[in-house]
């Protein structure tokens, strides 16, 4: 498993690894990006999968949790660090393309530059449905407070994305 945001980065991804990460600003947009990771892998005969990643903001309703998402990633984000975190970023890694650096400062701020899924259970069911549309393997969740959001997002989210086919549901084998 890599990171990669360069072209170099992916190329050595396309030769060496089974799954990449990518940023995403908007799965419908990368779309073509993954499709040439995935045609540069099988080029080599591997199969890479390539995944993004994304920070959920649920509430009730979709205005509750833009609300939400507006007070903790802008009226409390540390703009200091988030500056400091993205100039690090353009320093020391490749991960994040510079015209994604540029765009993603409240990203940041929010979820350290993945791709935001606000709204309802049924809006955020319908973001994630962008993820496998655009080629993705799937991607990771970060939560705000993932011990007091995890269960609501377990209970309401993940049974709509298993009506949708996006998962399988969990069975304990043991």
């Amino acid at each position: 498993m890599n990171a990669a945001g360069s072209i170099e980065g992916r190329e050595f991804a396309t030769q060496n690894v089974d799954f990449l990460f990518m940023v995403s600003l908007d799965p419908e947009k990368s779309k073509d990006e993954v499709s040439a990771i995935k045609a540069r892998s099988s080029k080599l005969g591997r199969e890479v999968g390539v995944f993004t990643l994304c920070h959920v903001v649920w509430r009730p309703t979709t205005r509750e949790a833009q609300d939400y998402y507006e007070y903790y990633a802008n009226e409390q984000a540390d703009w200091e660090a988030v500056d400091n975190l993205m100039r690090l970023q353009r320093l020391h890694s490749q991960s994040f393309p510079p015209e994604a650096l540029r765009e993603m400062r409240n990203r940041f701020a929010a979820g350290h530059g993945s791709y935001p899924l606000v709204g309802d259970p049924d809006t955020i069911v319908r973001e994630l449905e962008k993820i496998p549309a655009a080629g993705f393997a799937g991607c990771t969740l970060s939560f705000v407070d993932y011990a007091l959001e995890f269960p609501y997002f377990r209970d309401e989210v993940m049974p709509r994305l298993e009506a949708q086919g996006l998962r399988q549901p969990y069975v304990h084998s043991g």
